[in-house]
């Protein structure tokens, strides 16, 4: 018997690197293939993040939301956007979108009309894209002041005044707050221009490996929740599905889910070259 395992494990560690490559490729893309529940149970900064989030949509004025992420770090945020956006638009609450990316302006445009037309909404007075502003520091600090000094049209080119939305809007003060989706440092910015000067009520979501930037903030309570990356992603996305907001997975249970067998695969494979290295030592030795 312990031959034969041996031998199985030398045969292993001798495997064609590409069928390792093809086991690879299948763990990665099943999840996306197979209709495979990969929920993950949402942890204590994800079910802050949605109580906060719950007490922006409760309170009557609107909801800023700035997305600032590009195609390289699409495949983590944009799953995590989607959430925020589903929470937001299935309660009816009305928004305000900006970007400091020109890059996520497009991306954005698509998102929101899928929205619309999902949860029926009408542009202008469900919400509005303010478009892309080039001087972030600027802007954040000078829509404490004046939101109409700013932004005279929206990314459509509607004048101010036109937008339902915006009626009675003149600066931060008038908004439930902000939520900042966002691939770099902008969130930073946030803290620095709006809520230590004005006070302004802020929700990160993030990548993964910029979360340990934020929790500081989080901690001293100048940021009011936190989305650290694609497994936040995933945590959110069930509880959306638990709350009756989603009927299915979306993509980011599924990345989890990608993510979770491709590593799966990789272990296993470490282990088979392991055994198989420690076969042919054995077979060495006895000759």
């Amino acid at each position: 018997m312990f031959r034969r395992l041996t031998a199985l494990a030398a045969r292993l560690a001798g495997l064609d690197r590409r069928w390792v490559f093809a086991a690879i490729l299948l763990a990665v893309a099943l999840p996306f293939l197979v209709p495979v529940d990969f929920r993950a149970a949402p942890g204590e900064h994800t079910r802050r993040f949605d109580r906060q989030l719950a007490a922006m949509i409760s309170d009557p004025r609107p909801l800023l939301i700035g997305v600032d992420f590009g195609p390289q770090t699409m495949a983590e945020l944009d799953p995590v956007l989607l959430g925020v956006l589903h929470r937001v638009f299935a309660a009816r609450k009305r928004a305000l979108f900006l970007t400091f990316m020109p890059e996520a302006a497009a991306p954005l445009r698509r998102h929101l009309e899928t929205m619309e037309r999902q949860y029926d909404l009408s542009y202008g007075r469900d919400y509005v894209f303010l478009g892309y502003a080039s001087s972030f520091a600027y802007t954040m600090y000078g829509m404490g002041k004046s939101i109409r000094d700013y932004f005279h049209k929206d990314d459509r080119r509607i004048p101010f005044e036109e937008l339902e939305a915006l009626e009675g809007l003149r600066d931060y003060g008038d908004l439930a707050g902000v939520v900042n989706v966002a691939s770099n440092a902008m969130p930073k910015f946030w803290i620095q221009y709006a809520v230590a000067p004005f006070g302004v009520r802020l929700l990160v979501a993030c990548t993964a490996v910029q979360a340990t930037d934020y929790y500081p903030y989080l901690q001293t309570g100048q940021v009011g929740g936190l989305l650290a990356g694609g497994r936040a992603g995933a945590e959110y996305e069930g509880m959306l599905i638990e709350a009756g907001i989603l009927d299915a997975p979306g993509d980011a249970i599924r990345g989890l889910g990608s993510q979770s067998l491709s590593l799966l695969a990789v272990l296993l494979f470490i282990v088979l070259g392991n055994l198989g290295y420690f076969a042919a030592r054995h077979r060495a030795r006895r000759g």
